[in-house]
């Protein structure tokens, strides 16, 4: 996997290429643990994501991630996954990643 970078003030877009998965897991929370303690919003563009599982909702919930985590370009399995895992569990707000609903802006953000 190949994780792309970009620092833009008090923010970061983290751009993985290729599968999110157990085996990939660590590389990417890594990637999040080596931001800047003054990073407070990360913004992950799933747009080159061929593959996630259950490993994408533990990336979304690490516990050392910045307060705020915005989705961008989230693929049809990705965005799959996320309307199973709030079909499944409503209470942990996965919904909150989902694209909000025509008319509602682009897209949820988490906080």
């Amino acid at each position: 996997m190949h994780i792309t970078t970009e620092l833009h003030g008090r923010g970061a877009t983290l751009t993985p290429r290729g599968d999110i998965d157990f085996e990939n897991l660590d590389q990417l929370r890594a990637c999040l643990a080596g931001l800047p303690d003054t990073v407070t919003e990360v913004i992950w563009d799933l747009h080159a994501v061929t593959f996630a599982d259950i490993a994408g909702l533990h990336l979304l919930s690490t516990p050392a991630a910045p307060a705020q985590v915005t989705l961008t370009n989230l693929t049809p399995s990705f965005t799959h996954l996320l309307e199973v895992a709030t079909a499944t569990f409503p209470a942990q707000g996965w919904d909150r990643h989902l694209p909000a609903p025509a008319g509602q802006g682009a897209l949820r953000a988490a906080v």
